[in-house]
């Protein structure tokens, strides 16, 4: 008697596990998939200021970008801007880049600048996707570069008054680290904020004239973008970047880089028309300030052309 009823106990907690395992089994399958967001941006950038998206795997895009000089400028006549075709004359940057999709969220890009003469590898990883219902609020992305300046070792020390000035190579590279944190918070609306860490191995000694605080080598930058999407096609975007150093601060020789433009989308190119102040385009350039200010409508036309390639196989 008491065999069966061990046997029989054993046998219903055994029916009772199999039951449990099949209704976990059934809560599994019964979960959502998770619903990512889509097109939380146009483009791998805007004017200034990166995005949270990515190039496709397997996919190479190849952008161009081109800065003029100034539009408008009130601390020049009519007369001398008109002679420059109002900045057509004068490009102040042009750089040309190559972005590679390694996977659907990690980005690998080489480009070169005219200032500077600036070479930059760079990579960003998108390591947090925004989900439709919102149980994950945003996208989170890293991106990272290092420049490299090319120019002559007597333009790179030019400004440096110490005799016999031991010059490096390590003098030639700077360092980008930036978290992207971006929301599209509707249909028509996204944003997004860039806290940033921009290091220069070498700068030239120079003082706030109204603060008398040096220049320096660590600089903390905070960016911020916005988009509104007007049609399917076209968007409105503005991007801003403030460095908290104190040499930066009330410095009536700096501005902040500002820029506001369109985006339009026309199959597989992305026209980027916008205006900034700043006339070096890459972060790698513009995050030391700019000498241009928007309160001083020195302000430059610029255009970015962006056209995306697949390298798979048999496309």
């Amino acid at each position: 008697m008491i065999h069966k009823t061990i046997i029989l106990s054993g046998c219903l907690s055994v029916c009772s596990l199999a039951y449990s395992q099949d209704d976990l089994l059934s809560l599994s399958e019964n979960q959502p998939e998770k619903q990512y967001v889509f097109a939380t941006w146009k483009a791998y950038r805007l004017g200034n200021a990166q995005t949270t998206e990515t190039v496709k795997k397997n996919h190479l895009e190849y952008r161009i970008l081109h800065r003029f000089g100034n539009l408008a400028d009130n601390t020049k006549t009519l007369n001398q801007i008109a002679h420059t075709a109002f900045g057509i004359d004068n490009p102040t940057d042009i750089r040309m880049s190559l972005e590679y999709g390694l996977t659907n969220d990690i980005t690998i890009g080489i480009g070169r600048s005219r200032v500077n003469e600036l070479v930059d590898i760079s990579g960003k990883w998108r390591i947090l996707k925004q989900t439709t219902d919102f149980k994950m609020p945003v996208s989170i992305a890293i991106f990272e570069s290092i420049g490299y300046t090319t120019m002559s070792t007597e333009r790179l020390y030019s400004e440096v008054a110490v005799k016999n000035f031991p010059t490096r190579e390590s003098h030639r590279f700077n360092y980008v680290t930036q978290v992207i944190i971006g929301s599209k918070i509707n249909r028509w609306l996204s944003v997004e904020i860039l806290p940033t860490w921009f290091h220069r191995n070498f700068i030239v000694q120079k003082f706030n004239p109204n603060t008398g605080v040096d220049n320096a080598n660590d600089n903390f930058i905070l960016g911020a973008a916005a988009r509104v999407k007007l049609s399917n096609r076209i968007t409105f975007f503005a991007d801003y970047f403030y460095n908290f150093h104190s040499f930066f601060k009330n410095n009536p020789d700096y501005g902040m880089p500002l820029s506001v433009g369109f985006e339009i989308e026309t199959g597989g190119h992305v026209f980027t028309l916008f205006f900034a102040n700043n006339p070096a385009i890459v972060e790698n350039n513009f995050f030391i300030g700019s000498v241009d200010k928007w309160s001083k409508s020195q302000i430059k036309f610029s255009f970015c052309i962006s056209r995306t390639f697949s390298l798979k196989r048999g496309e």
